[in-house]
């Protein structure tokens, strides 16, 4: 019996590479205009199939992850050197269908996970000590990636979150939120989330979140003023705009804020995706609390990204982090599948609806 089991997965693992030499060529996005409007800014290329070379595997992609910075890097603020046609796409989840040479770790037929510029496509050669071994190409684990890493590391290594302290989460229902509320609350944290519809205050109460701010009923300066006002320890802001205003002068003693991004500047066609703000008043507000406002940039911290990976896919595994999927399912198109269903993803994510991680299958 054990010896016919051999025999079958040796004879599909041959079936997979075979495939991957049968296959002259692939699908990928490119983008060749630099620009918000992302629909616009990308072009759909048919690409000569791509083989591993020294130390690489290539991966037959199956999700990819959306993002908000999709629409940076499209338009060439970041993670690019603006030279036009370029790459896209940040993350992806795929099996292993050729190996190069010296590549003895990983596997034909493995299920990996990859951080890597150029992913918006269906196949892609990495090098084999950049990709993550996975149980399975499933979207939960890719939601571990670009989102679960941001949220982890930041709270951890950036905000110092400690049980007990009051944490402050916006856009808490959105891909990366909603890790970052479940990663504060097993902290031990007292949890407040912001969001914009009733589906998500829904959806945020399930995760355990202490009080839900939905701030199109609700006024966030109002409210912090009100219901704290001793401030917010920790502050995990990813809006700008009149929102990280609020929640600057709403900071607690020896408060930090993190700024992990600011969406409401994305869409703009100016050079810089964080717009100007009126902030005279942040050198008083952080002396006199002696606290702190500080960047957030998750590839600065790739030394993190193994041990941290490992432990939220353990964490998913035992249930104990439970990664909520936007596959397109509920928009009038249907799911996102393809190079068509990442530029619908990244326009849906940017339209506000989403509610969690919004993920394109791409085969």
């Amino acid at each position: 019996m054990c010896h016919v089991l051999s025999v079958s997965i040796l004879s599909w693992k041959s079936s997979v590479s075979k495939m991957a030499e049968k296959q002259s060529s692939f699908k990928k996005l490119m983008v060749h205009e630099m620009t918000t409007d992302f629909r616009k800014a990308v072009k759909i290329e048919t690409i000569e199939m791509c083989h591993p070379q020294k130390e690489q595997v290539c991966i037959k992609i199956k999700y990819v992850g959306v993002n908000a910075s999709d629409i940076n890097a499209s338009k060439g603020r970041y993670f690019t050197t603006g030279i036009l046609p370029y790459e896209i796409g940040f993350e992806a989840v795929g099996e292993i269908i050729e190996v190069g040479e010296g590549v003895e770790e990983l596997k034909i037929g493995q299920s990996v996970a990859l951080l890597k510029s150029g992913s918006y496509a269906e196949y892609v050669c990495v090098p084999a000590k950049e990709v993550f071994p996975i149980p399975e190409a499933t979207p939960k684990y890719l939601t571990l990636l670009v989102s679960g890493l941001t949220a982890a590391i930041s709270l951890d290594k950036a905000g110092h979150i400690t049980a007990g302290e009051t944490v402050l989460i916006t856009a808490a229902a959105g891909g990366t939120g909603h890790l970052a509320v479940q990663w504060a609350k097993a902290a031990e944290c007292h949890v407040i989330a912001t969001c914009s519809t009733k589906e998500k205050e829904d959806m945020l109460k399930d995760l355990g979140c202490d009080r839900i701010i939905n701030y199109k009923k609700e006024n966030l300066a109002e409210v912090l003023a009100k219901e704290y006002p001793k401030g917010v320890d920790v502050i995990w802001e990813t809006i700008g705009g009149q929102m990280l205003i609020d929640c600057v002068k709403n900071l607690a003693i020896k408060g930090r804020l993190l700024i992990i991004g600011g969406i409401t500047g994305y869409k703009s066609e100016e050079k810089n995706a964080l717009p100007k703000l009126d902030l005279s008043f942040l050198p008083e507000q952080l002396l006199m609390k002696s606290a702190a406002v500080q960047g957030f940039l998750l590839f600065y911290f790739t030394d993190c990204f193994p041990t941290y990976f490992k432990y939220l896919c353990e964490n998913v595994q035992s249930k104990k982090l439970t990664p909520l999927v936007d596959t397109g399912l509920s928009t009038p198109e249907g799911e996102f599948v393809g190079m068509e269903g990442i530029i619908r993803g990244v326009e849906h994510l940017h339209s506000g609806k989403n509610v969690g991680k919004v993920v394109s299958r791409i085969s």
